[in-house]
């Protein structure tokens, strides 16, 4: 493995697969004129490709740097999958009614359960009323700007956190290691979300990316 490649493979770790090839394409051109400048200069073979390397700099550090700005291997990957989920809801017309009707099962239930004074279950039925029916009509909300994109997840957060407290009530922080275990996936992703929008144009944020 050649000098260059193992700087690299170093520079270009956890990044995808686009961004890889993009890093890669840029450095071999930084590095052939830095070798080429060396060269001219009487340097060896050696020691111009010695000095090409350093030229580029430390490659841990070009990874983090590179991290910041371009998209990384789980953010291509929560992408795809956001993509996919996505085109299933939109593309399948029975996937809308289906999430309608069980926001409406559970929100009778919800009613039901509550005239009968079961209120911990009534109170599962209507986060699963919630969450469902914010499901249903997330795809088909007019959000096309960052600002009604900011606006939607913060009532979504909000909803979701609200349902969380009205469920538990007083119990809230006795059982917040489950909380945190279950919607520590929720805000990895939504932070993961955050780093995608901050580093791609808006005019390439696909559909599910504005929720």
């Amino acid at each position: 493995m050649t000098s260059l490649e193992t700087w690299l493979n170093q520079a270009t770790r956890h990044l995808s697969i686009d961004s890889a090839a993009q890093v890669r394409s840029e450095i071999q051109e930084h590095y052939q004129s830095a070798l080429e400048a060396a060269s001219s200069s009487g340097a060896s073979a050696k020691d111009a490709d010695q000095t090409a390397i350093a030229a580029l700099g430390d490659a841990k550090l070009a990874n983090r740097q590179y991290r910041r700005v371009l998209l990384t291997s789980a953010e291509a990957r929560l992408l795809r999958d956001g993509n996919r989920e996505a085109r299933f809801v939109c593309s399948r017309s029975y996937a809308r009614p289906v999430y309608l009707a069980i926001s409406l099962v559970a929100l009778c239930a919800a009613i039901g359960t509550l005239h009968s004074g079961f209120l911990d279950v009534a109170c599962a039925f209507l986060v699963v009323a919630t969450g469902t029916g914010f499901m249903f009509a997330a795809p088909i909300l007019p959000v096309y700007t960052p600002l009604c994109a900011r606006v939607v997840r913060c009532f979504k957060w909000l909803v979701l956190l609200s349902a969380i407290g009205f469920v538990y009530g007083p119990n809230t922080l006795k059982w917040s290691w489950l909380l945190f275990s279950c919607l520590g996936p929720l805000g990895w992703a939504e932070w993961t979300r955050f780093s995608i929008r901050r580093k791609l144009p808006v005019s390439q944020w696909p559909r599910h990316l504005y929720l």
